[in-house]
């Protein structure tokens, strides 16, 4: 592990322990630094701000773990490593989504989560001249919904098991991405190379 990375996730870890007991919008850069030990210019060598540094830490928890991930038929084992990731860190990933306006985490959150699904909506096209409008709708679909009920999930405590909310959401995982997605995405292909009527 190289030595910039070593204190990325050592200043990373200094912003978690903060968060256990304070709001991350009362939580100032001085503030981790001192806890973690290390000076301002360092803090800023590696990161632009502390909303920069919580977004790194998402990325590096859970994007790069679920990315490799390409299928539909993948998603309910992402979305479960998702939530199984966020609830080990229940505190740190609890108050960055509280944090709303500029910077805000669940922002990020969202973009991040509707590209992996544009990854996959671009996996599953299987040779048909897909929109990328009609894409990018596919996956702000997914995306809203599965962005809206983690979310929530974090908000209301965490208190269900994760495989217990992925259990619940089978139904659009599973059916819907083989009905609604592949029927829309069908449809979409059907449309364009039918000739025009009017």
């Amino acid at each position: 592990m190289s030595e910039s990375l070593i204190t990325k996730k050592a200043i990373a870890q200094s912003v978690k322990e903060l968060m256990k007991k304070e709001d991350l919008r009362k939580i100032s850069v001085a503030d981790i630094v001192q806890h973690c030990g290390i000076n301002r210019q360092t803090f800023y060598y590696h990161f632009k701000d502390k909303y920069d540094l919580v977004n790194w830490i998402y990325y590096n928890e859970v994007v790069s773990a679920v990315s490799s991930r390409k299928t539909f038929q993948d998603w309910s084992d992402v979305l479960l490593e998702i939530l199984s990731i966020m609830k080990r860190e229940k505190f740190f990933y609890r108050n960055a989504l509280n944090v709303t306006g500029q910077n805000a985490f669940q922002d990020y959150f969202f973009t991040l989560t509707k590209s992996l699904l544009v990854e996959i909506v671009n996996a599953v096209e299987d040779g048909k001249e897909i929109q990328k409008a009609d894409k990018n709708f596919i996956a702000e679909f997914y995306t809203y919904g599965l962005v809206g009920i983690v979310i929530q999930w974090a908000r209301s405590g965490m208190k269900e098991q994760p495989q217990e909310l992925v259990d619940r959401l089978k139904y659009f995982i599973d059916d819907s991405k083989k009905v609604a997605a592949a029927r829309y995405l069908g449809g979409i292909a059907g449309q364009s190379k039918r000739p025009d009527r009017r």
